[in-house]
């Protein structure tokens, strides 16, 4: 006959082998999958607590920001060493189409100068749902704003996407 505290102590093995089977299963993976999406979707919320900022040439700090002083001071707040001018992001990530983009990736367009095909210009992806494509940026005559990039604007000058969060 098995005593009492034999029984309890059987018990209490048999939960503890029950349980680190559960924390060993397949949910731990997806649970990783989701911290890189609860970190994009936490630092695009932190990029459109900037919307209406000014833009400054060169600027850096919510006194004012510049495309990639923008872009630098968002990713820096979540631990991220970043360019701070938009050229150096060509090297920058992976590169990933644009049609593949997620929340937190960076879009990289030309300047004013479509024709001059080096980036010149960065925003920030806000969301990509069925193709439409969303982004935030400093706009030189807006400030900071979402822009869709079905503007035609935008389209033109297009270069690609580079991934910061894996």
């Amino acid at each position: 006959m098995i005593k009492k505290t034999h029984k309890f102590l059987i018990l209490i093995i048999l939960s503890y082998g029950l349980f680190s089977a559960c924390s060993n299963s397949k949910s731990n993976t997806i649970h990783k999958d989701n911290k890189s999406d609860i970190q994009r979707d936490k630092l695009v919320n932190f990029a459109k607590k900037q919307l209406g900022i000014k833009y400054v040439y060169g600027g850096s700090t919510p006194k004012g920001f510049d495309c990639s002083g923008f872009t630098q001071y968002v990713y820096s707040k979540y631990g991220y060493s970043v360019p701070r001018v938009s050229r150096d992001y060509e090297k920058t990530g992976t590169k990933i189409s644009v049609k593949n983009t997620k929340p937190g990736d960076i879009l990289l367009f030309t300047g004013s100068n479509k024709k001059k095909r080096v980036t010149g210009h960065l925003g920030i992806v806000v969301s990509n749902k069925n193709g439409t494509i969303k982004f935030i940026h400093a706009s030189s005559s807006r400030g900071i704003v979402i822009s869709d990039m079905k503007i035609s604007y935008y389209k033109e000058r297009i270069l690609g996407a580079r991934r910061i969060i894996k």
